[in-house]
């Protein structure tokens, strides 16, 4: 299962924290390419977020990625950066709703917890 944990202090987006796949290898070798679309839409959606905060808003973040996981943390940047953030980042995870509402309308309502996870964490 993928879990994105959404970090937030108060009513700001610090970041992310996207961990997991849809399926293991075994599963999706069973079940074919579809749910391989979910692993993929959440990369595009949270490296697209990261491209969009270097590329075109400059600004340098602190982020780990690697198979299965990407973190992002926003916490170093000043308040008017992290303010141009925000953007982007409610974007990222609207558009993970988005997904998740597709996905129970393909495959049923269990997709939210058997392959994707949305969570929130507050932070200091």
């Amino acid at each position: 299962m993928i879990e994105i944990k959404i970090l937030k202090k108060e009513n700001l987006r610090l970041g992310f924290k996207i961990e997991g796949h849809a399926l293991s290898k075994a599963e999706l070798e069973k079940s074919g390419d579809a749910y391989d679309l979910i692993c993929n839409s959440v990369s595009v959606l949270s490296q697209g977020t990261l491209i969009g905060i270097e590329e075109v808003l400059k600004l340098k973040v602190k982020y780990k990625i690697n198979d299965g996981f990407l973190h992002i943390n926003l916490s170093n940047l000043k308040d008017q950066d992290l303010e141009k953030c925000q953007v982007l980042l409610l974007t990222f995870e609207k558009s993970i709703e988005s997904l998740m509402q597709s996905l129970k309308l393909s495959f049923g309502s269990k997709t939210d917890s058997e392959y994707i996870r949305l969570l929130e964490e507050e932070v200091q």
